[in-house]
Order: structure tokens, then sequence, then C-alpha cells
């Protein structure tokens, strides 16, 4: 599986468990356990893609086609504008001013101008370019910087074999035609400005290729104009530039496009897998596809151990001096529940963080409130995750008395809340003890989507 198909495959995943968001966790835990324990020994890729296949609604297409289908215009269009400047004038001399603005400047440019949009401060114009053609709901919002590094990736990938194709059709000219270069302007420019124009460009190799940068001789003598005839003895002069040509395609345009295309390609791919197990659905779904369901057997000793433990669980009150909010909520959920535990007439601090926080900007915060108790809010209908527990770990050094609410689906009835609560025992037992657990219920008629 090729890294665009890896995008396709992240965004769908995305989007399709986005509706699942309200279905029991033990319901889907079970329906993807069962499905994974049938399935052949086989990459975690390849595992993701084949469930999306089975329970996406759906079948997953394959951008290959198209992806490779651009990959021949890039290369085709290179090919053209490079055959079209040296074959523009097939009995006349290649103006290089003009060679050297088309197929040397504009590409660089543009690669410049590429390059200052990938930088992580420049927006990137991804609604104006493509989010506005799709259906309102259709693309996940919290996977939009995939969807840039996505789109930069394949950028320079067709920037890149572009210029192949321009490097490409130089040197089939230079192998089968007689290529005359010169250079020519109505204003009086004079060989002294085109020499340090040339000996600028040729800077870089100057030392490992002396005979590709022109000399001022070779420039003086390949000065033409329009009325003026090609000299008998001056037409091997003329063909002398391809060296010095050659060198500003390769080092001006094909070595930047490789190195800009080898670090997206990296940085896409890092991206991916982080995407794939930071994602709080996305990872969510690894985790019941690869963990195995509880013994049956067990069943009767873990009812009665966790209605020991609900029965320790403490009820939500208002008062808390801070509230955590920790990751991405809905904002039909997050406002309510602001309402009933920060509202009006309560002092509490609200502090919301995700998993992009750092832990110095965490301490931060803290330190510059007092140790009320706290009270951390996550979302109960979701996995616990390494980074909640090392926040918990975190928050456990910087208060004494705290407060967790694995906060249940709007309309959950008490014996659903209980089994909610069970299935949070295990991650209380792996953070600090001065954690206490809350059961609460959320406002009536919000909504989670």
């Amino acid at each position: 599986m090729d890294i665009w198909d890896k995008s396709l495959l992240l965004i769908l995943l995305r989007r399709h468990l986005e509706s699942e968001r309200t279905v029991d966790w033990q319901t889907l835990h079970k329906r993807d356990r069962s499905w994974a324990l049938a399935q052949p020994e086989q990459s975690a890729w390849r595992l993701l893609h084949g469930w999306l296949q089975q329970w996406g609604g759906s079948p997953v297409g394959s951008s290959t086609l198209l992806v490779y289908g651009c990959y021949v215009a890039a290369l085709v269009f290179g090919f053209a504008l490079m055959a079209g400047l040296l074959a523009f004038q097939p009995f006349q001399r290649i103006n290089l001013l003009w060679f050297l603005s088309l197929a040397v400047l504009l590409p660089f440019a543009w690669w410049l101008l590429a390059l200052f949009f990938t930088t992580a401060q420049v927006p990137f114009p991804l609604r104006t370019l493509y989010e506005h053609r799709l259906p309102p709901g259709s693309f996940p919002a919290a996977l939009r910087s995939l969807l840039k590094q996505t789109v930069i990736a394949l950028g320079q990938q067709l920037s890149l074999l572009f210029s192949i194709g321009m490097l490409i059709a130089f040197l089939l000219y230079l192998l089968m035609t007689d290529l005359a270069f010169g250079w020519s302007s109505t204003l009086d420019l004079g060989g002294g400005v085109i020499h340090q124009v040339t000996s600028t460009l040729a800077w870089p190799w100057r030392t490992l290729w002396p005979a590709a940068v022109p000399s001022l001789e070779l420039i003086e003598q390949t000065h033409y104009f329009r009325a003026a005839p090609l000299a008998a003895e001056q037409p091997a002069l003329f063909g002398q530039w391809w060296r010095f040509l050659l060198m500003c395609l390769l080092v001006y345009v094909l070595l930047p496009r490789l190195f800009t295309t080898a670090l997206a390609r990296f940085r896409l791919i890092r991206m991916h897998d982080r995407v794939r197990d930071n994602d709080a659905l996305i990872s969510g779904l690894w985790q019941r596809l690869t963990t195995g369901l509880i013994d049956q057997e067990m069943e009767a000793v873990d009812q009665r151990e966790a209605v020991d433990a609900v029965s320790e669980t403490e009820s939500l009150t208002r008062r808390y001096g801070q509230i955590v909010c920790w990751g991405l909520w809905p904002d039909g959920l997050i406002g309510p529940l602001r309402e009933q535990l920060a509202g009006e007439g309560s002092d509490a601090v609200w502090i919301e963080l995700d998993s992009g926080t750092s832990a110095d900007e965490v301490q931060t915060s803290l330190a510059e409130l007092p140790d009320e108790p706290l009270l951390l809010l996550c979302k109960g209908w979701e996995p616990p995750t390494g980074e909640l527990a090392d926040l918990c770990q975190l928050l456990g050094q910087q208060r004494s008395r705290l407060f967790l609410w694995p906060v249940p689906l709007s309309g959950m009835d008490e014996a659903r809340q209980s089994r909610l609560i069970q299935s949070w025992q295990p991650f209380m037992r792996q953070i600090p003890d001065r954690f206490h657990l809350v059961s609460g219920r959320v406002p009536d008629g919000v909504v989670h989507a």
C-alpha cells in the first residue's frame, strides 16, 4: 500500500468512525475483535483496509490509477516545455535568456513558492484549493493537517517528475540534434552583465566542472543579432553552452525537488503513523482489533469486584476549583458541560487541553493557580490512552485532590453508566492514588456528533 492510499484510508476510516461514536464500546469491541481473529496474518494497514471494506458500507477505492495518471501527465508536460524551447526555431540560435527564464528561473521560483507554503507558520489554502469542492461534513476536520501534508507531498512528487521530463527532453535533443545557443537582447546589456549572471549561476559547480562555467570570451562571441548571419567559423562556439545549461537544470531544477520530495514523503509517512497511533477514534479501533475480550468465566467475579468499585465512586458536584477538559469535544456537548460545571455562580477555572499540549504548557498553566480540587473530564465512551495516563501523572505532581470523570453518552441509563464506570477501573489503578473516580449524568438534550 503506497502513501497515497494510506492517506485516503485514514480519511475514510475517520469519517466512518465518526458515525459510530454513539455505539456502545463493548458492542464494537466484540464485533471488531471477532472479525480480526478470522483474518489471516497481515500488516496493520492491510488489516485496517480490510476492516473498512467490511464495515464501511461502501467499497474502498484506490488512488493508484489517478496518481500514476498524474505522474505521466507531469512527465509529458515537462518534456513538452523543454521540447518547445529547443525546437521553437529549428534553424535559428536558441536565445539563452529565454531558456534560462522559462526552464531554470521560473521552475526555481515555483519551487521556492512551494517551499514557502510547506512551513508550519504559513496557512495552506486547502479550503480554496480543495475542501470547498467536497460535500459538507465529508472531510474530518481533525485530519486537515494530514490532507495538507498529502497535497504537499503529491505536489512535490509531480514537480520532480516535471523536472525529470525536462531533463530527458534536453538530453535527447542534445544527442539527436545540433543545438546552437546564443544570446540576444534589444537592450544593450553587454557581455559583462551576462558574464556576471552566468558566473553567479555557475558558482556551485565552478570547482567541480570548470568547463561548465561560461567564459567572457564565449559570451562575447555568441552574442548575435537578428539580422546577422551565423558565420561559418562560429558554429562550434554556439554548441558549447550545453554544459552550463545541463548543470543549471540539475542544480536549480532537479536537485531541489529531489530533496524536498524526499523530505515531504518522509514527513507524510511519519504523519501516517502518528495519526494511526494517536488519533482517538482510529487508535480506539486498533485497540478493539488487537485486544482480547474478557473471559466469560470470570464475569461473575469481575462483576462483584466492579460493584464494590462503583460504590467507591463519588457523585459529581460543583465544588471543584479547576476543571481540565481533555481532548477535542463536539460543540454540542462541551457547551452544556461547561454551563453545568463552571456556569454562572461558579468560581471554577476552565482549562482545555489536547494531545498537542506539551507538558511544559500544562505545568505553566497550573503553576499560576492555587492547589484546589481539580476535576479532569475525558470521554467515557472512548478508551483511555497513554497520553491521558501521562497527563494524570503530571497532574498528580501538581495537585493534592484530583477527580476523574469519564463523561457518559447522553441518555445512558444507570445500568450502562455502571458498566462504563467498571470499564475505567483498570485505568484508575495505573494513575496516582490521589485520583478519585466521579460518576454523574450529562445534561439532557446534548448532541455528541
